[in-house]
């Protein structure tokens, strides 16, 4: 009987300790989450920085259109001075980069996508979401290898879908 007992309050004990030591799960005051997007706004502004005149400068620049006229695809040389130039600027770094990735954005041709695959590795935040927004504009099936008036045919299963599936 003694054996009993004392297995009994240990167990007593133990399940006491355990109901004690369990955290409380706190029930909130109330519902309004208006303080929380306040705190979380008011330390957004700490951390993310101030557009300054020269960054909305760069951005007007990068939205707009560039003062230099674009060749057409017929024009080749005018391509090769306009790849040159793009180079160029893409050498010197910073605001010129920059420009130079708007430039190629609005262009949207084939022959800029080297100096865009460079902007996406770039360390520049900026010149990679410039380069990010030109090579959108290729990115899905390529028109190229395609002929004109030819349409796409559903591509045939393996033969052993069976074993896919």
């Amino acid at each position: 009987m003694t054996q009993a007992l004392s297995g009994a309050a240990i167990a007593v004990v133990i399940a006491a300790c355990w109901l004690l030591g369990r955290p409380r799960p706190k029930i909130l005051r109330s519902t309004d989450a208006s303080a929380v997007a306040a705190l979380n706004r008011s330390q957004m502004e700490l951390v993310l920085p101030r557009p300054t005149e020269e960054a909305s400068s760069a951005e007007a620049a990068a939205q707009g259109t560039s003062p230099m006229a674009l060749p057409n695809a017929a024009d080749r040389q005018g391509r090769l001075q306009l790849l040159a130039q793009l180079e160029r600027q893409f050498q010197q770094g910073g605001e010129p980069r920059r420009q130079a990735l708007a430039v190629c954005r609005t262009w949207q041709h084939r022959d800029a996508l080297p100096l865009i695959r460079r902007g996406l590795r770039d360390s520049d935040q900026q010149v990679a979401a410039l380069a990010a927004e030109a090579m959108a504009h290729f990115r899905g099936r390529s028109s190229a290898a395609m002929p004109m008036g030819t349409q796409l045919t559903a591509a045939k299963p393996p033969r052993n879908v069976s074993r896919t599936r």
